[in-house]
């Protein structure tokens, strides 16, 4: 039987920064469209990926590089240096501009703290709620359930048994919060924002579920073989 989704367009995004163990991202499918925002091109040949368009304002990928993918046929959207969205949201949007229903993100570390941080909020662009997004960053894959009064949500994420799970409220406290498949089960809780509640929770199933009535959660899932102490 021939359970392939032929409506979904899966998407990947390449940021930039350093990945120290390009085996820890895991499978990273080769059907999907894949869009680099400004260096995260140097991601796409280790990854054995062929980048459709790089988007950015390109003051930090490698121009020999660029003009080479150029060459053989990748767009280039170019942005001002001065503008509103960081070069990961531009690379988001265009996504969801072009139809994305699954999209992966990757990521690898850098020296910018705020470019980090600007990653995590990003993946509630409103363009992109009815896409399922994943970010996979330092080892960890990291997703994101929105919710509000009129239409709950439901996440659900495959895994391995022993894995650590976080749920972190993003931008005000998560309602309703209720989970199956988790060492350390929520049934309709509230999670605030300025607690660290939701963390180091493990998973017990191979798959997990979460659902939230209102609010924001980024849900982050790590292997169970690493360091868990708070």
């Amino acid at each position: 039987m021939n359970d392939v989704n032929t409506s979904e367009r899966p998407f990947v995004v390449l940021l930039g920064g350093d990945i120290a163990d390009l085996a820890a991202l895991g499978v990273v499918r080769r059907d999907a469209t894949v869009i680099a925002a400004d260096s995260g091109l140097h991601l796409a040949e280790p990854l054995g990926l062929r980048v459709s368009t790089v988007v950015g304002d390109m003051d930090s990928v490698d121009p020999t590089a660029l003009a080479a993918v150029e060459a053989l046929g990748t767009q280039v959207l170019r942005f001002s240096r001065d503008k509103d969205a960081s070069d990961a949201e531009l690379a988001l949007s265009h996504a969801a501009a072009l139809g994305a229903t699954s999209l992966t993100v990757i990521a690898g570390r850098s020296d910018r703290l705020d470019h980090e941080l600007g990653n995590l909020a990003v993946l509630f662009l409103p363009e992109l709620h009815a896409c399922r997004v994943e970010l996979r960053v330092a080892g960890a894959r990291v997703f994101r359930i929105d919710a509000n009064d009129q239409q709950d949500a439901e996440l659900q994420v495959a895994c391995n048994v022993g894995d650590i799970v976080g749920l972190l409220p993003f931008g005000g406290d998560a309602h309703g919060v209720t989970t199956n498949g988790l060492q350390w089960a929520l049934s309709n809780e509230t999670l605030a924002v300025n607690s660290s509640r939701g963390i180091s929770n493990r998973a017990m199933r191979d798959e997990i579920t979460i659902f939230l009535q209102r609010g924001r959660l980024l849900v982050t899932v790590t292997n169970g073989g690493r360091d868990a102490s708070a």
